[in-house]
């Protein structure tokens, strides 16, 4: 997955301003890209283990951005979902609760989240 779709679904909750002031960017999503392919390239055991931190490091810190993006978006406009999108978001809040390390896992819950919120004419 591209760090666009990452970055849509903060620019789709959240006003593009309080992003910039936070830092928040495509940037956090591609440095996490970034150490993930540099995992299995790596043939020293300390290098592993380095490489292996400082991917779980950043693969917290875009899912934790990730699930507080889909919860603020669950509350700014939960009054115009349906009731079946409420639920597809909340069982992902759930799964983002999990300690998992799973890219894959990760970027399905953005391409979902972005499809749950496309369905509306969120005004961010």
């Amino acid at each position: 997955m591209k760090h666009n779709e990452y970055e849509y679904l903060l620019n789709k909750i959240y006003y593009k301003g309080i992003l910039k002031n936070q830092g928040i960017n495509a940037d956090m999503y591609q440095r996490m890209q970034n150490e993930y392919s540099n995992l299995d390239g790596q043939n020293l055991v300390k290098g592993q283990l380095d490489g292996e931190y400082a991917f779980r490091k950043s693969f917290l810190v875009v899912r934790n951005y990730v699930q507080q993006a889909i919860k603020d978006g669950m509350k700014s406009f939960q009054f115009t979902m349906r009731a079946n999108d409420i639920n597809k978001l909340t069982y992902m809040i759930d799964m983002l609760n999990r300690n998992f390390f799973d890219k894959q896992s990760l970027d399905q819950i953005i391409i979902t989240a972005n499809s749950v919120f496309n369905q509306y004419n969120l005004k961010n």
